[in-house]
């Protein structure tokens, strides 16, 4: 199994739903108005000088789906909106531990 952790602006949280049923993943855990920084820029504090939230998704399924759901994203990510507006994944082994 596979963990995949989705990070996105909140502007495009909708179309990163969209995908995540598309595919259709298991499920999915969503924290939203999510506050931060990265190196390339990315720096989200919903004030008036880093006016934005970001959205995190976790996902965890089977390598096949996740395969299938970070190809998804990798063409969302080529669209010019999403390029500026942030998205990030990133992927981990997962073990059912209970």
């Amino acid at each position: 199994m596979k963990l995949l952790w989705i990070l996105c602006n909140e502007s495009i949280s909708e179309e990163v739903k969209e995908v995540l049923d598309a595919v259709p993943v298991s499920g999915y855990t969503v924290w939203q108005g999510i506050l931060g920084t990265s190196l390339d820029g990315g720096t989200r504090w919903d004030d008036a000088v880093w006016p934005g939230r970001n959205w995190a998704f976790m996902v965890v399924d089977g390598e096949e789906k996740t395969r299938r759901l970070l190809a998804s994203l990798g063409e969302m990510k080529k669209l010019p909106h999403v390029e500026k507006a942030g998205l990030k994944a990133f992927l981990q082994d997962a073990e059912e531990a209970l």
